[in-house]
């Protein structure tokens, strides 16, 4: 057991909430509400945390600013989209659903296709704007039961809600089009935007590990065959 609820944060990812004494100018000990967030960078690695503290009802906190601070750790500072932390906590929530109520979903798993080649040959900003682009697009296939979030790097992954097996497909052959079809404007031209899918149905054996895995195996596939495609573990 970790006695400093902020070095426990930032060793297991968890927020958490705790009351600690500190010692009053007069000389006494005062009981503060603290709540402890962890601080990621955009690779989803834990630099730091975040601690609010207050002398008065934790429940003000908790319904303004601890909200505010709360989403903004769970948001990605480029793209404004979920963050990594935000979509394995999604994803957890969804397999419990999936377990508890057979509420089936599927993963997408999105990489955008050569976008070394915008960083290198057209600079590091350029290379921003492609990634805000794509976020941008792909966001416009989500709807209130999803999560579509960057994952890191040029890495994006959509958790959508499906029906039956076969929509897992249209899903992610949406948001590929919707990618497809988007420019980045450059020097009075635009430049093109393609991205390589993998696209799988999550099992109630699954875990996020399991399924993200298998999603990112089939984007790879997506990438040998030729990029800008779709490939999934679908049966036709």
């Amino acid at each position: 057991m970790v006695g400093c609820p902020l070095y426990a944060s930032i060793i297991d990812g968890k927020q958490r909430s705790a009351t600690v004494f500190v010692r009053h100018k007069d000389g006494h000990r005062k009981p503060i509400f603290v709540n402890i967030f962890p601080m990621r960078n955009d690779e989803g690695k834990i630099i730091g945390g975040i601690e609010v503290f207050t002398p008065a009802s934790p429940i003000v906190y908790d319904d303004v600013l601890v909200e505010s601070l709360s989403n903004m750790a769970m948001r990605d500072k480029l793209t404004g989209l979920p963050n990594r932390t935000k979509l394995e906590s999604f994803l957890e929530f969804n397999l419990s659903e999936l377990k508890r109520f057979q509420s089936n979903f599927c993963v997408v798993f999105l990489d955008i296709d050569n976008f070394g080649k915008f960083n290198n040959t057209y600079g590091h900003e350029l290379g921003d704007e492609v990634l805000k682009t794509v976020a941008k697009s792909s966001n416009h296939s989500v709807r209130k039961s999803d999560l579509f979030g960057r994952w890191g790097g040029e890495e994006f992954i959509g958790i959508f809600k499906i029906k039956s097996d076969f929509e897992a497909v249209i899903l992610a052959e949406k948001v590929r089009m919707l990618i497809e079809n988007s420019k980045v404007a450059h020097e009075g031209g635009e430049l093109s935007v393609t991205a390589s899918i993998g696209v799988t149905v999550a099992k109630a054996s699954d875990t996020p590990e399991s399924v993200v895995k298998r999603a990112d195996e089939l984007m790879y596939k997506s990438k040998q065959s030729g990029k800008n495609r779709v490939n999934s573990d679908v049966e036709a």
